[in-house]
């Protein structure tokens, strides 16, 4: 997706939240605000969203001296989401089809997302896990989904949201479960940015145990093909299937005319207007309907 007016504003007023959080100095906070505003200003119109999250990380990055901003948030979500673990795999048991309950769930962890709310509670994951798994899907798209992993060599997965990665990790135990001849790949954030991946929190809640994990080799909170690594770009390519989660990586993908299937919830009012459907409403798409 192109970067829209309606991102810039987003974008910019994030920048002014961190800003009030990392400045106290106001002089720091305007040279802070001035350097956004002018990569504002030169960001191209055919850049992503996540592109320009990035820019203006890597401003206050510079500023603060500070190189993960949620490292905190980051471990308190993975280490409570994994104390979840046992509750989850006895939902599955008790679930009339573990693969669909498995994937809904891993779509639920997608509100784990700093970039996207201020503060998020363990009693909103808990909701949004019940609202989800109470919610229909598209059963066309996900017999799609089941006969192309009957096919399937190379799965690539691509990860959010530390905490999150809790539930797909779970998620991709199920896949491996029904298809085990599948090679599967996790990728992961190259840098710290937002609360999202890196090769540290996964291999933290044991995602290695289920699939190799590779770096996109970028600090964007999404998958920009112009800025990933050679080695990711390969296994991107190859890659029969490719699970794309959380809002970054769609915001980012679109076009990429892979076999994509993305989930996510959908967070903000832009996508909102532009799929046609509600605030943090559960999002099965495939890439053929892009």
């Amino acid at each position: 997706m192109n970067t829209h007016v309606d991102c810039i504003a987003c974008v910019i007023n994030k920048a002014n939240k961190l800003a009030d959080k990392y400045f106290e100095d106001k002089h720091k906070k305007y040279n802070f605000m001035n350097q956004v505003l002018r990569e504002v200003s030169k960001i191209e119109y055919d850049r992503t969203a996540p592109f320009l999250v990035a820019k203006v990380m890597r401003i206050l990055k510079k500023e603060t001296g500070i190189n993960d901003f949620y490292l905190q948030e980051k471990k308190l979500f993975n280490k409570k989401l994994l104390s979840m673990e046992n509750q989850i795999e006895d939902m599955l048991n008790h679930s009339k089809d573990r693969f669909i309950t498995a994937l809904k769930i891993a779509l639920a962890g997608n509100i784990v997302d700093f970039g996207a709310f201020d503060e998020i509670s363990f009693d909103l994951v808990k909701d949004i896990i019940n609202k989800t798994l109470a919610s229909d899907f598209d059963d066309k798209l996900y017999r799609k989904l089941k006969n192309d992993l009957l096919k399937c060599k190379t799965l690539l997965y691509l990860g959010d949201n530390t905490g999150e990665i809790v539930f797909d990790k779970i998620f991709i135990r199920e896949i491996i479960r029904e298809y085990p001849d599948i090679e599967i790949f996790f990728a992961v954030r190259g840098e710290p940015v937002l609360n999202d991946v890196n090769e540290e929190d996964a291999y933290y809640v044991e995602l290695n145990k289920y699939a190799n994990i590779i770096s996109n080799g970028t600090d964007l909170p999404g998958t920009d093909l112009l800025e990933v690594c050679d080695e990711f770009k390969e296994i991107f390519k190859k890659s029969d299937i490719i699970i794309s989660k959380g809002q970054g990586n769609f915001e980012s993908l679109p076009g990429c005319k892979q076999n994509v299937y993305y989930l996510f919830l959908c967070k903000c009012d832009l996508l909102v207007k532009k799929l046609k459907t509600e605030k943090l409403a559960n999002m099965f798409i495939h890439e053929s309907k892009l």
